[in-house]
C-alpha cells in the first residue's frame, strides 16, 4: 500500500462481534462459577517423573559430539594487535613533545594579526609590558629619520593627543 492512500482509509479494520458487549458480563460470570465448581484442573504428573526425567534427556545426547572449539587467541587477533601497538610506538617516537615555542620563533605578522582580531585596550596592552623593555640601549642606538617621524605623527597622532596641560 503507499503511504499516500493510508490518509484515504476512514475504517480502522477491527470489528466487535455482535452482541459481544451485552454478553460480556454473562460470559465472565459463568466462567467465574465454573472454577468455584472445578478444583482440579485434569492435569497431573505421574510419581517420581522429576527424579528420571534428567537421566532421560541426558540418555538422548550422544555422549562424544564433533565440535568445533574456537580458540579466543588466534593468529590473526595477535597480528592485529601487534600491529596496533606497533603503530602507537611509531607515532609517539615520530612526533616531538619537546618542541617549545618561542616568541622570536613567531612571526610578527601572526602576532599583529591576532591583537587586530582581539579586542584589546591600548591599557591592556601597556599593562603586559614592563618598563625593562624600554630601557634597551638599542632603542636610544636607533635611528629615525625626519619623514618617517613625521609621516607616524601624522598618522597616528591627532593634535588632543599632543596638547600638554
Amino acid at each position: 500500500m503507499k503511504p499516500k492512500d493510508l490518509k484515504d482509509i476512514q475504517d480502522s479494520g477491527f470489528k466487535i462481534p455482535t452482541g459481544y458487549l451485552e454478553e460480556f458480563e454473562d460470559s465472565i460470570l459463568k466462567l467465574a462459577s465454573l472454577k468455584e465448581k472445578v478444583s482440579d484442573s485434569g492435569f497431573s504428573i505421574p510419581e517420581g517423573y522429576f527424579d528420571s526425567v534428567e537421566s532421560k534427556i541426558l540418555s538422548q545426547i550422544p555422549e562424544k559430539e564433533s565440535r568445533k572449539v574456537i580458540s579466543l587467541i588466534n593468529k590473526k587477533s595477535i597480528i592485529y594487535a601487534t600491529s596496533i601497538a606497533a603503530s602507537l610506538v611509531l607515532m609517539f617516537n615520530l612526533i616531538d613533545f619537546n618542541t617549545k615555542i618561542d616568541i622570536n620563533s613567531i612571526e610578527t605578522s601572526t602576532i599583529e594579526s591576532y591583537l587586530n582580531s582581539e579586542d584589546f585596550d591600548s591599557d591592556e596592552l601597556a599593562a603586559l609590558l614592563i618598563d625593562s623593555d624600554f630601557l634597551d640601549d638599542s632603542f636610544d642606538t636607533m635611528n629615525f629619520s625626519e619623514e618617517a617621524i613625521e609621516d607616524y605623527v601624522y598618522d597616528n597622532l591627532e593634535l588632543d593627543d599632543l596638547y600638554i596641560e
